[in-house]
């Protein structure tokens, strides 16, 4: 019997990043790209860290079309320290809903994967790409890479980089 589970996918030219829905509250397409590390949503002020330069310069991939998406998380699926760190990178409190925001460059659409298309990293390079939020990889029959990401570990790497 095939085990599936969604996934929020954001697409690059040769790579799709999957991220276990259940981390992503939801996600809007944004009509310019976000710099700031805070945004206006709903009468909040979020933290958000724009994450497509990482993207696009760790993974050598390239956005494919003009858009901005954001996506928004829950803090409180995330450990103390990781929210401590965010909290620092942004100069931005979680407001009252403890809502944070990431965005990126690319598209993005929710799918349903088949869990046994995932395959473990070896285990001799495994913890370093754990560092890193990639917790298994996949190929399609085009060979475009399926990367499933730790959000919480790819947040820490990206923070810790960019102190």
């Amino acid at each position: 019997m095939e085990a599936f589970n969604h996934f929020t996918c954001l697409s690059y030219d040769t790579i799709d990043f999957l991220i276990h829905s259940k981390y992503v509250l939801f996600g809007i397409y944004l009509p310019n790209k976000v710099e700031e590390k805070n945004i206006s949503f709903e009468n909040e002020i979020l933290p958000h860290i724009n994450l497509s330069n990482f993207f696009e310069e760790k993974f050598l991939c390239k956005k494919e079309e003009e858009c901005n998406v954001m996506l928004v998380m829950k803090k409180d699926d995330f450990d103390k320290n990781l929210q401590k760190k965010i909290v620092k990178y942004t100069g931005t409190a979680f407001p009252e809903s403890g809502n944070f925001a990431i965005s990126v460059n690319s598209g993005i659409t929710t799918k349903l994967i088949d869990l046994s298309l995932l395959k473990l990293i070896p285990m001799g390079i495994r913890p370093r790409q754990n560092d890193c939020g990639i917790n298994a990889i996949a190929f399609d029959n085009a060979q475009h890479k399926k990367i499933l990401l730790s959000p919480d570990n790819l947040l820490r790497t990206f923070i810790g980089g960019q102190a």
